[in-house]
């Protein structure tokens, strides 16, 4: 997945560029299949592969190919012998495909972030021994030789409840590229002065703004409320929406209730066991800034497909 802002610098520079794509990783390394940086002729645009020494030598063979033109394959091995002479000890083998932006493959990608901007997910296609570019369903098995990327419009994090963990999410959010949107039920906690670079900010009814908001398949939302009876509310009409992550804040007492409540009410037992329920990873989190923590850690656990620590017990 990309940033918006990688996507709209492929689309809106004019500069010749080269995109360096991690399609392999062997052993220990400090980035995944699908990480990605920019190139141009000054060096590092955008992104990063890894840092240190193999990610140096992969601008210097981006800038080499902004020369020629085409696509190379680059094989970075971060192993060193000895860690205090070595920059690279991480004991893994990243395989690089860098192409340069321009003809068949940069179209490619212009017409990819045209439907990333209209809401969809797309993945590209890439042939390693051609270095050919196409755009395939998203259902699409994965096809030998080939490296496809997954590009979604973004990461859309919706806060239900405006008052100190919303904000820290709020905050937190921000920082880790989120597109952050906060609703509550008083006035006073949906300001500006609280919440500045939220994409949209209101208050009033919650199922009335729920019901307005734009879920879709990568919305995440952390119902943290200032009561038990707004939580239960909020959670019955996040239920019927889309999304990638729900959580629900509260303790496990209160969690149970809500979720018992629910269940007499005939809400789908599969649905509520998809719900993150006490929110956030279990850290030991007290104040607003810590629980902030816990739920964008566990948001990021689920973006990753990773499995870390249970959340609290009491």
């Amino acid at each position: 997945m990309l940033k918006d802002k990688f996507l709209e610098r492929i689309v809106n520079s004019e500069e010749k560029m080269a995109l360096v794509t991690i399609v392999e990783t062997k052993g220990s390394a400090p980035r995944h299949n699908g990480s990605k940086m920019l190139v141009g002729s000054q060096g590092i645009l955008e992104g990063t592969v890894g840092g240190g020494r193999g990610e140096y030598n992969g601008m210097l063979a981006a800038q080499d190919l902004l020369k020629s033109g085409g696509f190379t394959i680059l094989d970075i091995a971060r192993l060193g012998d000895d860690p205090k002479e070595s920059l690279m000890i991480c004991g893994g083998v990243n395989k690089l495909l860098i192409q340069v932006l321009e003809g068949a493959v940069l179209d490619c990608w212009r017409l990819a972030a045209q439907q990333v901007a209209q809401g969809h997910g797309v993945k590209i296609r890439t042939d390693l021994s051609t270095g050919a570019v196409k755009i395939v369903p998203l259902q699409e098995a994965p096809s030998e030789g080939c490296f496809d990327d997954l590009l979604t419009p973004g990461k859309n994090l919706l806060v239900l409840g405006g008052g100190y963990v919303g904000q820290a999410i709020y905050e937190l959010g921000i920082y880790l590229g989120f597109r952050v949107t906060v609703f509550d039920d008083r006035l006073e906690f949906a300001s500006r002065e609280r919440f500045p670079k939220a994409e949209q900010l209101e208050s009033g009814d919650y199922d009335t703004l729920i019901d307005r908001y734009p879920f879709d398949d990568y919305t995440h939302t952390a119902i943290v409320t200032r009561g038990h009876l707004e939580d239960a509310q909020c959670l019955k009409q996040v239920l019927a929406k889309q999304g990638k992550y729900v959580g629900l804040i509260g303790s496990m007492r209160k969690v149970r209730l809500i979720m018992e409540d629910l269940l007499k009410e005939g809400y789908d037992p599969q649905a509520l066991q998809k719900v993150h329920a006490p929110i956030g990873l279990d850290i030991g989190a007290e104040t607003p800034e810590e629980i902030a923590i816990a739920i964008m850690a566990e948001i990021i656990e689920e973006n990753n497909g990773k499995k870390g620590a249970k959340a609290p017990s009491e």
